[in-house]
């Protein structure tokens, strides 16, 4: 029994993978195939021991790469007797004049003493009115403290997502698309972990003239649990021809593991959304200045950029109310964020520095509700806010915990009274 095509990974070259004369570093082709790798094992149930050919084989050795184009690849799983020969195919998505995608290189291993008759392999499913748009693993730097991938990088991985599904609609118009995320609204469902291989699928909520409003899924192939929802809400000009081409993209036939295939609206937010300016007895909680590896496509602060900025400001701010460095060590404690709603105002250049002021607007039995303003020093402006919802965690049983009451009590005196 032999398997092809299987995509295990999707994603988009950064400008670290490009060399000065803008062809694809090895060492990145190596990193992807790494990613396929993984991916691969959780797709068969099964931690796999590769015997890699030494070289790869490179097709296009000389050919000009730009920043953020979508590549992805696609991996055969070849049954020879008692081993299996694996081989994962590198592509550049280019769709342009109906072309074919450029074959950009190929990776051979064998696993030794595997039967692909006896396991269990997580096939993808066909399905329309989606768009499967990231594939990856979750790398040990985008783990935190609570050894679960870090939010930043739940936001980090979806913008990449947006980006590779621009990439596609760019393809058929032929026009470059500027758009802008106004509002992203994302609920924690499971946390993932080091090695887990992550789906970021889409689905088409509403489309208006300027307007472009998906329903997004993070899915981990490992526990076949959805991870977290998203709702984003981007702002771009969408004329008929846009409009048609966006509906063909998600009416084609897409290859998904996601197995939950029905796209839900988001739960309503419950409480009224405080201004959008600082209170006036906001709590400090980070400064930070936007640097050259913080920036995204468009060369602005991107979007892991801010919630980076939001997580750290977590710390502070839990350390003011005691839950600092060491009562989290010796009790076995950390954090855990259920619920984010984020809106963008303003973009953040290279250099702007920012502070994170921030409040509590509610604290319950087990969870907190608190809101950040990320203000531009310069100007005053509001660059983002963005209100949490979270609670404190047990990390031995993985559960929330109740809010003791020295937190709660230091708590009180940052609810937010503007």
């Amino acid at each position: 029994m032999d398997i092809n095509n299987l995509e295990t990974f999707k994603g988009l070259i950064n400008k670290f993978d490009l060399n000065d004369k803008s062809q694809l570093k090895v060492s990145s082709m190596h990193r992807f195939f790494e990613e396929a790798i993984g991916f691969t094992s959780s797709l068969i149930n099964k931690k796999l021991d590769f015997n890699f050919e030494e070289k790869l084989q490179i097709d296009f050795p000389d050919y000009k790469y730009q920043e953020y184009q979508t590549i992805y690849i696609l991996t055969d799983l070849i049954q020879r007797k008692d081993n299996v020969e694996i081989i994962h195919k590198l592509y550049l998505s280019t769709s342009i004049n109906n072309s074919k995608d450029l074959s950009i290189s190929l990776q051979k291993s064998i696993v030794q003493n595997i039967n692909l008759e006896n396991i269990s392999i997580n096939e993808p499913v066909i399905s329309s009115d989606i768009f499967s748009a990231f594939k990856g693993l979750v790398k040990k730097e985008d783990c935190d403290q609570m050894a679960h991938m870090n939010v930043q990088y739940y936001f980090g991985k979806h913008s990449d997502a947006i980006k590779i599904l621009f990439n596609k609609i760019t393809s058929k118009t032929f026009n470059k698309l500027s758009y802008r995320i106004v509002n992203e609204r994302c609920i924690f469902s499971k946390e993932v972990n080091l090695g887990c291989a992550l789906e970021f699928v889409f689905y088409i909520k509403k489309i208006g003239k300027d307007r472009l409003v998906l329903l997004s899924k993070v899915f981990c192939i490992d526990n076949f649990n959805v991870s977290a929802y998203f709702e984003t809400d981007i702002s771009f000009m969408v004329d008929e021809k846009v409009k048609t081409i966006i509906y063909e993209i998600f009416s084609m036939k897409s290859f998904t593991y996601l197995n939950e295939l029905q796209f839900n609206d988001l739960r309503a937010l419950s409480d009224e959304r405080p201004s959008n300016k600082q209170s006036k007895n906001a709590f400090v909680s980070c400064k930070k200045a936007v640097n050259t590896w913080d920036l995204d496509y468009d060369s602005m602060g991107s979007n892991q950029f801010k919630i980076g900025c939001v997580s750290d400001a977590a710390t502070h701010l839990f350390t003011y109310c005691g839950a600092d460095y060491n009562w989290r060590t010796q009790y076995n404690i950390g954090s855990a964020a259920l619920d984010y709603s984020v809106r963008y105002y303003k973009k953040a250049p290279l250099g702007m520095a920012v502070t994170m002021y921030t409040n509590f607007t509610k604290i319950g039995n087990k969870s907190l509700k608190f809101i950040h303003h990320m203000v531009d020093d310069a100007s005053g402006d509001i660059i983002m806010d963005i209100e949490i919802v979270a609670v404190l965690f047990d990390l031995e049983k993985r559960k929330a915990m109740v809010i003791p009451d020295d937190f709660r009590n230091k708590a009180s005196t940052l609810l937010i009274n503007n």
